[in-house]
């Protein structure tokens, strides 16, 4: 097991994380584009049905990010940081899912009978399973809030047509979450945290965002 405590008190860990979690992920994410979902979504053809049920998930996740923020908020050593996390946790119940909801009405989405999928269980059990670290928890979000920005941007290059799909796009494209993905990157740059560790979790989270775009309704 990693002694990220000794590595945090060595000033040369200070930083030295961030850099290889990015090259990770940019390494990663870009084979997403040919997920069947994501090549759903860009040609057209996905079954709304999958699509239905991946929006449902993704509507919980995001509803629990509100109380990462919350976490990560209080474990804050300074007001800059405190604000910003409140922020978007508020942001997540004042505006998010209510954005979440319209963008997700041609689906039929069913957001109150909706209950978490295995693959969302099990991403939620990582982020419970860290909780009490906030510099493992900022760098276990980064293959989400990154790898989706990736997605996206891959997304928006092959996207054909202008159905649902594509509407749902343009909806999801814009630069608050250019901003919101850089801001999250920046904080990276000031974690104490062990190379070895931060490359664990990322792999993890990898794993578990792959799998949360894979995901199947259940029959």
């Amino acid at each position: 097991m990693t002694d990220t405590a000794t590595a945090r008190r060595d000033p040369a860990a200070h930083g030295a994380a961030a850099g290889l979690v990015r090259a990770r992920i940019e390494e990663v994410a870009p084979a997403w584009i040919e997920l069947p979902v994501l090549r759903g979504i860009a040609d057209g053809t996905l079954d709304p049905a999958i699509f239905r049920h991946y929006l449902e998930q993704d509507y919980l996740y995001i509803a629990y990010y509100a109380r990462i923020y919350v976490r990560l908020a209080a474990v804050s050593d300074s007001d800059e940081l405190i604000e910003h996390f409140v922020r978007l946790a508020h942001a997540i119940f004042s505006t998010e899912l209510d954005h979440h909801r319209r963008a997700a009405a041609p689906f039929g989405c069913d957001f109150e009978a909706t209950t978490p999928s295995p693959e969302l269980v099990e991403y939620l059990a990582f982020f419970d399973e860290i909780a009490g670290d906030a510099a493992e928890t900022l760098v276990g979000m980064t293959p989400c809030i990154y790898g989706y920005g990736i997605a996206l941007s891959q997304l928006r290059e092959r996207a054909t047509g202008d159905g649902e799909y594509a509407r749902w796009l343009r909806i999801y494209s814009g630069p608050e979450y250019e901003e919101a993905m850089a801001r999250h990157l920046s904080l990276l740059d000031d974690l104490d945290l062990a190379p070895e560790r931060a490359i664990e979790l990322t792999e993890r989270a990898l794993d578990l965002e792959r799998a949360f775009w894979n995901q199947r309704p259940q029959s």
